[in-house]
């Protein structure tokens, strides 16, 4: 295992109301660091809430709240989560997200004794349901946002009760290639049927833009497993100076086990993709980046005992050997007994001007409540 050196631990955010989670790290064209971020609409992560940011001046020791901008505001029947953000050349910052909407149980005839758990209180909440995808724009630096863009994910389903939802993760930053064209990494199923997960399990995908990022079209299928018993998601991709698309994959195999990180690799530009190919490296899901010396760093959240973050060092991006793991951060769990006790990790990777490596990552505090984390270091 790799020894990093000149390690800080941060705090970044927190809000004792909402948990806050997920984030999505950038470096601007100005040296600020961006924090995208997952707010809850209550304590408990429950994946239904608003798109968020807050930015940094000092390569991630301190984060300022009052720079704090809800980019894409939930509402009573609405919300977002899941957000990545990426700057483009002409320094445009996009963010992509997940879509929500909301049924109260009261929509039915006779209310909540028709929803599956039965009348109050073996129902009380509503349910949730992701109906879409959409990006929004900035062109100030992230200070304001256009409104929400509709994303086309043709084939893959967008909505409906019959088909699993594309989806992604804070560390699925859009990539921009050598021409222009600008790829978007996501997850999904053409048909699918949720409540049983019978049918086909999830693909990784690209979408690709040739305008910027105004519209998108399906690019080009990463990763399938046609006898539908592993699931690729939640892709992490990185373009390496030579122009080498790499890409490691959160997986796990029916009926239900958790897998080791798998990598694919394209060399046309995300059109194909080499035969996926399991890594030794445990944890989900995964974000790189190609660092300033040409090594390429992936981190990773590990949800097993001793918890925490960790990150792997490639010579090239193509190989991953577990020999050359880095603990960042260990532990962060709550209690078992708290729902989603095991909800941490979900990292997120920068490199500043100086050398120095930024992660973003979520863990509980001791209330227990999801906040925000930066740990810095040199490797």
């Amino acid at each position: 295992m790799i020894t990093p050196s000149d390690v800080e631990h941060v705090m970044a955010y927190k809000e004792p109301e909402h948990a806050v989670n997920q984030g999505s790290i950038i470096r601007l064209q100005n040296r600020e660091i961006l924090f995208g971020f997952n707010q809850e609409r209550g304590k408990v992560h429950a994946d239904s809430g608003q798109s968020c940011l807050i930015r940094s001046a000092d390569g991630g020791r301190t984060w300022d709240a009052s720079s704090k901008v809800v980019v894409w505001p939930w509402t009573e029947h609405g919300g977002n989560w899941d957000c990545a953000f990426a700057q483009i050349s002409d320094g445009t910052i996009l963010m992509h997200t997940r879509v929500c909407s909301f049924m109260a149980p009261t929509a039915l005839k006779d209310g909540a004794d028709q929803v599956l758990g039965g009348p109050p209180p073996g129902r009380r909440e509503r349910l949730k349901r992701q109906t879409g995808y959409a990006i929004c724009r900035s062109d100030d630096g992230g200070r304001s946002w256009s409104e929400a863009i509709s994303v086309n994910t043709a084939p893959i389903a967008d909505s409906g009760l019959s088909a699993y939802i594309v989806g992604g993760s804070g560390a699925g930053h859009i990539i921009e290639l050598g021409d222009g064209g600008l790829l978007m990494p996501l997850h999904g199923t053409i048909s699918r049927e949720f409540g049983t997960r019978s049918g086909e399990s999830t693909r990784c995908f690209v979408l690709r833009s040739d305008d910027g990022g105004h519209n998108w079209e399906y690019w080009a299928t990463v990763a399938f497993d046609p006898a539908s018993i592993l699931n690729w998601a939640e892709p992490g991709v990185a373009r390496l100076d030579g122009g080498t698309l790499v890409c490691l994959m959160r997986t796990s195999a029916r009926p239900g086990r958790f897998d080791n990180l798998w990598f694919t690799h394209s060399r046309d530009d995300g059109a194909s993709w080499s035969r996926p190919e399991r890594t030794s490296l445990w944890g989900y899901p995964a974000d790189i980046i190609q660092l300033q010396d040409g090594r390429v760093l992936a981190v990773y959240g590990y949800r097993r005992a001793p918890w925490g973050v960790r990150g792997c060092i490639s010579e090239d991006g193509l190989a991953w050997d577990i020999e050359n793991e880095i603990m960042i951060r260990e532990g962060g769990a709550a209690d078992p007994s708290f729902p989603q006790y095991w909800h941490i990790g979900y990292p997120s990777v920068t490199q500043c001007e100086d050398g120095t490596i930024v992660v973003a990552y979520h863990e509980y505090d001791d209330d227990p409540i999801q906040v925000l984390w930066i740990t810095r270091f040199r490797v």
